[in-house]
């Protein structure tokens, strides 16, 4: 290649090799961002809950307490967040109903027809969930507190 004057050429193989790179690089930065949004939804459980990973149709099955254990036999007692915001998120993308209304309307009917309970809520349910062997709820990742409580699943925020 050759040069004249102060005008340098850049060999095309350099050039795609750079934009190769910073493509990959602000791919790789987007996508971390995206992994740590704090409004993702974190499902957590008491650290004595041996069970590591929760699917969406166990989590589903144990917010209506048609699932009543863990896996290992203990106990499993849901919890929901004071915050009601959140309550509606959890409750359209997980128990796939539209609104909290629809929820009361179910627990209404299962009390009736089965004696069954809708699960508590507690305005700190990070903290009763800490306190609660066998406890599982949700929080914001924002709200969530390194070593209160383990991660058995991340809802993306939407």
């Amino acid at each position: 290649m050759a040069m004249q004057g102060n005008n340098t050429a850049i060999p095309r193989r350099t050039y795609r090799g750079a934009l190769m790179i910073a493509i990959a690089f602000f791919l790789a930065a987007s996508w971390a961002e995206a992994k740590d949004n704090p409004m993702d939804i974190l499902v957590v459980a008491n650290k004595s809950v041996k069970t590591q990973k929760i699917d969406i149709d166990t989590l589903r099955n144990i917010f209506l307490k048609d699932q009543l254990s863990w896996q290992a036999g203990n106990k499993v007692v849901p919890v929901h967040p004071g915050d009601t915001k959140l309550r509606n998120k959890f409750v359209s993308r997980v128990l796939g109903m539209n609104t909290l209304a629809e929820e009361k309307q179910y627990w209404k009917k299962q009390k009736i027809s089965h004696g069954v309970a809708e699960p508590p809520s507690f305005r700190n349910n990070l903290k009763a969930v800490f306190k609660l062997k066998g406890a599982v709820s949700y929080v914001y990742r924002h709200e969530y507190l390194e070593g209160v409580a383990k991660v058995l699943l991340v809802l993306p925020a939407q």
